[in-house]
């Protein structure tokens, strides 16, 4: 059986699932005063088009399935994949997959053309030979390379040390070293994917065109070759400025993880709590600073969001907390300023200061279940016991069913769709 779901992706422990299971009877038998029956969304196929930003199915992009699976909150879609049918669940997931098959096919077209080809030629045999020894055996290559190469290697030298102490891998000292891994990062934040991508065939061409740049061949960008996109699909981060992009390229992970270490304490997250998220194998590196760099320009003590970070359990969960940082430090930026993250029965909220409890909803599309009717009623009654609390939002990033739309509404709860449009 698949892991419950609540107001986003994040899976629940084992006792939340059973209190869940209860509060589902509770909800099917519920009767209103009135006597007339609740009416609810349906879960099955919904029209995809409607879920999707415009220029998903703009030309050139893999066809979609003109029909989704919904399920209350997340949205299934089948994408016609490179080597067929693929199904997808979540529309940032979705958009990201895209971008990988476009950055596929670009990068085979780069490496193959005679633009790049032209390139590499220029760029010197002997230096790309150097790079696929150095790739192969680094403390060998190190030994013999003259004093002027430093030049071209950098920091050679003390990466091969940490390598011969056992610190990191031989193949992996050598590629940070000559340069290839910020390479392949530069790369990915043109073709608005990720470096950690589980994609083999992506992972190989990235290799490949890193490698040769990092040998000193310069990338042409020709017909179009290099897909739009940018940070902003493959991180699910709005607004990344450049020092945090040049922080992405420049840094290692473990640099990254000092720096994210560094500004989730320094707003009062506990050393416990910080690790959650770092220690989390489910985050990638990059994931990591999204979400510490969009709790930093809150700049209030994340510590709830942190502390249900650590039930995170695969890559869809992982995409749920960055949508959950993205949210709350939108509404921080274009609505009200947010004072303080709280958790009300282990769902990261905010209070903002015009008393607005908001509530972050990573989703594809909310429809009015008995789960979120149970849900809102939990919520309206925890708010009468805080006099704080002046009014409560339920944003999120995807789209809101017009009943629930209207039942929400008709609770007074304020409904917030495509937030991060």
């Amino acid at each position: 059986m698949p892991s419950t779901r609540i107001f986003g992706r994040a899976r629940w422990p084992q006792w939340a699932r059973l209190l869940f299971s209860v509060s589902v009877l509770a909800a099917l038998v519920v009767t209103p005063a009135s006597g007339e029956e609740t009416s609810y969304d349906l879960p099955g196929a919904v029209a995809a088009a409607p879920l999707l930003p415009e220029k998903t199915l703009a030309s050139g992009a893999p066809q979609i399935a003109p029909e989704a699976d919904a399920d209350g909150l997340h949205a299934t879609f089948t994408l016609d994949g490179p080597d067929g049918p693929e199904t997808i669940t979540g529309i940032q997931s979705l958009l990201n997959r895209i971008k990988e098959i476009q950055a596929i096919d670009s990068l085979r077209r780069m490496n193959k053309s005679a633009e790049f080809g032209k390139a590499l030629l220029a760029s010197g045999k002997e230096k790309i030979e150097s790079v696929k020894e150095a790739v192969k055996d680094p403390v060998r290559t190190a030994q013999q390379l003259p004093r002027g190469a430093s030049k071209f290697f950098g920091r050679l030298g003390n990466t091969i040390k940490h390598a011969s102490e056992g610190k990191i891998g031989a193949t992996q000292a050598a590629e940070g070293a000559l340069g290839v891994n910020r390479k392949r990062a530069e790369l990915c934040l043109k073709l608005g994917v990720s470096p950690f991508t589980r994609d083999r065939t992506l992972r190989m061409e990235l290799d490949l065109a890193a490698r040769a740049m990092a040998a000193g061949a310069t990338l042409v960008n020709v017909s179009g070759l290099i897909v739009g996109g940018g940070v902003g699909t493959a991180l699910s981060v709005v607004n990344a400025n450049q020092t945090f992009q040049r922080a992405l390229i420049e840094s290692s992970p473990d640099e990254l993880a000092a720096a994210n270490r560094a500004t989730l304490l320094k707003l009062g997250a506990s050393p416990d709590s910080v690790s959650v998220l770092l220690d989390n194998p489910a985050f990638n590196p990059w994931q990591r600073s999204s979400i510490a760099a969009l709790l930093a320009s809150i700049g209030v003590n994340p510590e709830p969001v942190l502390a249900r970070a650590g039930e995170a359990l695969g890559d869809e969960d992982a995409v749920y907390f960055v949508q959950l940082a993205r949210i709350l430090e939108s509404h921080h930026r274009h609505q009200h300023p947010i004072v303080s993250i709280m958790s009300m029965h282990g769902i990261p909220c905010a209070l903002d200061e015009s008393g607005a409890l908001v509530v972050p909803v990573g989703a594809d599309l909310i429809q009015w279940t008995p789960v979120l009717q149970q849900r809102t009623e939990e919520f309206l009654a925890w708010s009468l016991e805080h006099p704080e609390v002046k009014s409560i939002v339920l944003a999120t990033d995807g789209t809101v069913s017009e009943l629930a739309t209207a039942d929400l509404t008709q609770r007074g709860i304020v409904v917030q769709a495509r937030v991060l449009d």
